[in-house]
C-alpha cells in the first residue's frame, strides 16, 4: 500500500474501533508500527494508546510482521479490563482474531496460543525464560516460542518496579527483540524525559501526545488542593453531600476497607450508591462491581467509589471530585487522570498520610516527602494540565530515571538472574526479578485435605502481598495450610497440604474460615469469620496425564504430527520467517523442512529396542498403546535429540544452531532434560519413509547413516539449556520446541 492508502485504511479502522477519528499521535504511532518500527508512546490518560498499538497489528501483513501480539500489563485487574476491551473492538470489526487473558488467577491461555494474549508482565517474562508461572516446569518451552517471536507491547510501564520489572523489560528488549529486529511498543502517560531520550538514542521512534490532540482534554480543568491532614470518613461524606461523583483513593487496602465500611451504610440511607475496588476481589465480583459503578458514573449520577492503586491503570471512569492520599508523582498523575476524564471542571484534594505504606522503602519514602513539598508549593490551588503533569514528573523522576536507564551493570545482573532462572526453571527467581512487592495466592477452606487435585486447582485464588499475609496470619494466630504441588513427566499431578507451613511468595495457601472472610462486595477481609469457598470446574491444557492413549504405530504418529505441523504453520508464519532469517538457509521452504524434520522425528528414541519391548510391540513399532496404571516406560526424548545431533549440525552448518534444534527435540517431554541412556535403534526403515517424504516435499535430505543408531553407555547432551544471552540460538530452540510440542499435542487430541 502507498502511504496515502495506509493513512486512509488506518483512519477507517480507527473510526470503526473507537467511534471517532484517530488522534494525531495514534496515527503517527500506527504508521511507524506498520513499517515494522519499534515505538515509544507518551500521551495523556484516556488518549487511546491501546488502540495505537492494536489497530496496526490488525492491519499488518502477517507473513513478515509477527503473527501474535503479547500485551503486557502490571496488574491482573488491568489484564481483565484490556482483554474485554480488545474483544469488544475485535467483534466491532468482525475480525477473525482471538484474544485471550493470561495471569495467575485466570490462566486461560498458558501456552500463548491465541492471536492476542493480554498478560501480566511476570507471565510474559516467565514465558520468555521457559519458566511460565502458570504451567509445570516440564512444559516451559511451549509458550517461550510465542514470546520470542511476538510483537511485544508493554503498557503502563511507569508502574513496573523501577529497579526490577522495568530493567527486566529493558533487558528483554535489548537482548531479544532489538537484536532480532522485531518490533515492540512501550507506553505510558507519566514517563520522564530521560526515559524517552534513552530510546531515542537507540533509534526507536518516540510519539508524543498532547492535550490539544484529544478533544475531551481541551476543555478539561482540574483544580488541585493540598490538605495537610489525614483522610477521614467525614471528608468523604462531606464531598458526596454535594451531589457529585466522588472517587476516594487510599494507599492501602486496609484503609480503603475501613473508609468504605464506615461510609457505605450512611450513604445507602441517603440513596447514594457506594462501591469499593481493590486487588483482593475475585475477577467475577470485581467485574460486577465495576459494571454497576460505571453505569452510575457514566450517567453522571451521584455515587462514591473507594479504591486503591488499582485505579491508576486502565480504570476508565470519570469523577467530579477526587480525594486521594499522597503518592509518588507518576502514581498521583495517573490517579488525577480519573478526575474530569471526559473534560470539564474537576476538584482533586490530596491528603497527607500517617504511614508511607506501601511506599515504605527508603528511596520511596524520600520521594513521597519530596512529592508532598512539590504539591504544596507548586500545585496547590493550580490547574493541572498535560504540561504541568510532565513538569511534575520530570522535576521528581527525571534524574532517577536517568540513572536507571544508564545502569547497564544492573541490567546485565538482571539478565544473568533471568538466565539462571531459565536454566533452573525457577519461578520464584523470575518473580524476584520483576517486583519486590511479592504476592502469594490465598483461598478459604476448612480442610483442603478433603479436596482432590482438580478441586484444589479449581479453588478461587486471591493474590495477597506476602508480607501482609505473613503479618496477618501471625497476628490472628490463624490456622492455615501451605499447598505444595508435585508434577512428574510420567506420574500423577498431586498436592500436599502442609499445616502452618512457611509463608513464601508465589506459593498457595488455604486459610481456615475462622480467621478470614470473603465478601463479594468488600473483598478478602482478614479478622472476620467467613465460610469456605467452593471450587469451580477447571480444564487445563497441562492435564496430559488424564489422556488415555490408544494403540498407534510409530509411523502413524510421525505422519499425524507432520499433518498437524502443516496446519500449525498457517498460524505461525512469522515465526518460520524469523527462523529462516536466523539460520543460514537458502529458502523458507528449507527452513520449514528443517522444523518439519524435528517434528516428525521427535519420537525417534521410541524406536529404542528397550522402549519397544516395554510397550509390548511385536512386528510393528509403536508410538503409543494403552498402558497399565503406574507402569513406566524408559525415557526416549533425550535419545531422539542425541541421535539426530550430528545430522542437524551438518544440515545447518552451524554447531550451536544444530545443538539448539537437537535440544528442542530432547526437551519435548521435559524442558532441561540432559541425561541420555544407552540405546539401540530398530525399525529404521520406518524412519526412511518419513525422510523420503520430507525430501520430496521440502528438499531437506539426510541419510539413515547420518542418524546415530546406537550408544553403548550412558552419556549427556551438550547442554541442559540454551543460554538466553545467546539470542539466535535461544530463539531457534524456542521456535522448534513450540512446533514440536504443539504438533505432538494436537496429534494426540484425536486419539
Amino acid at each position: 500500500m502507498m502511504k496515502g492508502d495506509v493513512e486512509f485504511k488506518l483512519e477507517e479502522v480507527f473510526i470503526r474501533v473507537c467511534g471517532s477519528n484517530p488522534y494525531k499521535h495514534q496515527l503517527a504511532a500506527a504508521e511507524k508500527i506498520l513499517e515494522g518500527k519499534s515505538v515509544v508512546i507518551r500521551a495523556p490518560c484516556g488518549s487511546g494508546k491501546t488502540e495505537a498499538c492494536f489497530v496496526p497489528f490488525l492491519l499488518a501483513e502477517k507473513s513478515e510482521f509477527p503473527n501474535r501480539l503479547i500485551y503486557s500489563l502490571p496488574t491482573r485487574a488491568l489484564v481483565e479490563d484490556i482483554t474485554d476491551r480488545l474483544r469488544r473492538e475485535t467483534r466491532r470489526l468482525n475480525a477473525s482474531l482471538s484474544v485471550s487473558c493470561q495471569h495467575g488467577a485466570n490462566p486461560k491461555d498458558p501456552f500463548f496460543r491465541e492471536d492476542v494474549i493480554v498478560a501480566t508482565i511476570d507471565q510474559t517474562i516467565g514465558a520468555y525464560c521457559c519458566t511460565p508461572l502458570s504451567l509445570p516446569a516440564y512444559l516451559g518451552n511451549i509458550p517461550a516460542g510465542a514470546v520470542t517471536t511476538a510483537f511485544l507491547c508493554f503498557d503502563e510501564v511507569h508502574t513496573y518496579d523501577h529497579r526490577l520489572g522495568l530493567q527486566s523489560m529493558l533487558a528483554l528488549i535489548e537482548q531479544g527483540h532489538e537484536r532480532l529486529g522485531l518490533p515492540f511498543v512501550v507506553m505510558s502517560a507519566t514517563l520522564p524525559d530521560s526515559f524517552i531520550e534513552w530510546f531515542e538514542s537507540r533509534g526507536v521512534k518516540v510519539v508524543e501526545g498532547r492535550d490539544e490532540y484529544v478533544p475531551s482534554r481541551k476543555n478539561r480543568r482540574v483544580h488541585i488542593h493540598w490538605v495537610p491532614r489525614f483522610l477521614s470518613e467525614k471528608d468523604v461524606l462531606n464531598a458526596v453531600s454535594n451531589n457529585v461523583r466522588v472517587m476516594v483513593v487510599c494507599n492501602t487496602i486496609f484503609k480503603a476497607q475501613e473508609i468504605y465500611r464506615k461510609v457505605a451504610g450512611k450513604l445507602s440511607k441517603k440513596g447514594i450508591p457506594a462501591f469499593i475496588l481493590h486487588s483482593r476481589f475475585l475477577p467475577e465480583d470485581r467485574s460486577e462491581i465495576e459494571s454497576k459503578m460505571k453505569a452510575i458514573f457514566k450517567n453522571g449520577r451521584c455515587g462514591c467509589l473507594v479504591t486503591t492503586q488499582v485505579c491508576e491503570v486502565g480504570l476508565d471512569v470519570s469523577c467530579d471530585v477526587m480525594l486521594t492520599e499522597i503518592a509518588p508523582p507518576d502514581s498521583l498523575v495517573q490517579r488525577i487522570g480519573r478526575c474530569a476524564r471526559r473534560g470539564g471542571e474537576g476538584q482533586v484534594y490530596i491528603y497527607d498520610v500517617k504511614s508511607p505504606a506501601p511506599y515504605n522503602r527508603d528511596k520511596e519514602e524520600k520521594l513521597l516527602e519530596k512529592t508532598k513539598q512539590y504539591v504544596a508549593k507548586n500545585l496547590d490551588g493550580k490547574i493541572l494540565g498535560w504540561k504541568e503533569e510532565l513538569e511534575f514528573v520530570n522535576a521528581l523522576l527525571n534524574d532517577r530515571f536517568k540513572k536507571i536507564m544508564k545502569d547497564e551493570r544492573r541490567r546485565l545482573a538482571i539478565l544473568k538472574n533471568l538466565g539462571d532462572a531459565a536454566f533452573k526453571g525457577d519461578k520464584r527467581q523470575i518473580e524476584e526479578n520483576i517486583r519486590q512487592v511479592l504476592n502469594a495466592n490465598v483461598t478459604i477452606h476448612e480442610n483442603p485435605e478433603l479436596l482432590n487435585i482438580y478441586e484444589i486447582l479449581g479453588m478461587p485464588w486471591i493474590s495477597v502481598n506476602v508480607n501482609v499475609l505473613k503479618s496477618q496470619l501471625s497476628k490472628l494466630n490463624a490456622k492455615y495450610w501451605r499447598i505444595k504441588f508435585f508434577d512428574d513427566e510420567r506420574g500423577d499431578f498431586a498436592f500436599k497440604a502442609e499445616r502452618n507451613g512457611t509463608v513464601w511468595p508465589h506459593e498457595y495457601y488455604v486459610v481456615s474460615p475462622e480467621f478470614i472472610n470473603y465478601s463479594p462486595n468488600v473483598g478478602l477481609i482478614f479478622g472476620d469469620r467467613g465460610e469456605s469457598l467452593k471450587p469451580s470446574p477447571r480444564t487445563d491444557e497441562c492435564k496430559v496425564k488424564e489422556r488415555r492413549y490408544l494403540k498407534e504405530s510409530w509411523l502413524e504418529h510421525a505422519e499425524k504430527c507432520l499433518t498437524k505441523f502443516e496446519e500449525l504453520v498457517n498460524r505461525e508464519k512469522s515465526a518460520l520467517a524469523l527462523f529462516t532469517r536466523i539460520l543460514p538457509l537458502n529458502s523458507s521452504k528449507t527452513a520449514q523442512g528443517l522444523v518439519a524434520l524435528c517434528v516428525a522425528l521427535h519420537d525417534l528414541g521410541k524406536l529404542n529396542e528397550e522402549w519397544q519391548k516395554s510397550i509390548g510391540a511385536t512386528d510393528t513399532p509403536l508410538a503409543h498403546a494403552p498402558m497399565l496404571r503406574g507402569r513406566l516406560l524408559p525415557p526416549h526424548a533425550t535419545i531422539s535429540g542425541f541421535a539426530l545431533l550430528d545430522a542437524l549440525i551438518e544440515l545447518v552448518q552451524n554447531k550451536r544452531l544444530g545443538c539448539s534444534m537437537a535440544l528442542a527435540i530432547a526437551h519435548h517431554h521435559h524442558t532441561r532434560a540432559i541425561d541420555v541412556t544407552k540405546y539401540r535403534l530398530q525399525y529404521l526403515e520406518d524412519v526412511g519413509v518419513i525422510l523420503k517424504r520430507l525430501e520430496e516435499k521440502y528438499g531437506v535430505s539426510i541419510s539413515l547413516n547420518d542418524i546415530k543408531e546406537k550408544n553403548e553407555s550412558k552419556t549427556q547432551l551438550p547442554a541442559r539449556m540454551i543460554s538466553i544471552e545467546k539470542t539466535k540460538c535461544y530463539t531457534v530452540y524456542t521456535i522448534v520446541s513450540r512446533f514440536i510440542r504443539l504438533s505432538d499435542r494436537a496429534s494426540l487430541e484425536e486419539n
